[in-house]
Order: C-alpha cells, then structure tokens, then sequence
C-alpha cells in the first residue's frame, strides 16, 4: 500500500490501487484529466478503512451486472421471437446492459 487518494473519502493515505488499466474506468479517469476536471494527478485507491464499504460496493456491481445481463438476454431473445429484426433486438439488448454502469465500480489492482 502507498500513499494515494482514497476514491471514497477523498483523503490521502496508505491505499490499494484502483486497477487504472481498466477500460472503463481508465478512459473515464483519462478523460477527466484531458479535460482539467480531475483533481487529482496520480492514481487513485481504497484505505483500509473504506474497504469493507468499497468491498460492498463491489458485490453489489457484479450482482446487478449479472442480473442486467440476464435479463438483456431474455428481452432480446423475447423482442427477435416476437419481431425478428436480429438489429434492433441487439441494441435493446446492449442498452439493457448498459443499465449496469450506473452502478459502477472499478476494480483493485492484483
């Protein structure tokens, strides 16, 4: 653990690393550094007294992202049996999916 912001009570100590090399959550942090918003310059972690709360957070994303694809899958097949334009049934599907990222939390570092 070094010293780095903590990504939930914005305070700098000793963290776990965010996993920066995530797609998503990587381009998102690149994105806000271009653009100036970000407040921070180097990487960004969990101390240990904000991991059983980022630990809960964690469970709850990978819960709600297999429920959401689930039930992607069970719309799109559902919409193609019932009309089937192969197109459009993906892209509701995809955006189904895509419901998930609301609850969004990035992975630590291994």
């Amino acid at each position: 653990m070094t010293k780095m912001l903590c990504s939930l009570c914005k305070k700098t100590k000793n963290a776990a690393a965010l996993d920066m090399n995530d797609p998503l959550f990587g381009t998102y942090a690149g994105l806000l550094r271009k653009a100036g918003i970000s407040k921070h310059k180097g990487a960004l972690g969990v101390c240990a007294g904000c991991m059983q709360a980022y630990a809960k957070l964690y469970r709850v994303y990978q819960a709600k992202s297999a429920l959401y694809l689930v039930f992607a899958i069970v719309v799109t097949i559902l919409y193609f049996a019932l009309t089937g334009n192969v197109i459009i049934s993906l892209l509701i599907g995809l955006f189904l999916f895509s419901l998930s990222l609301f609850s969004y939390c990035p992975p630590l570092k291994k």
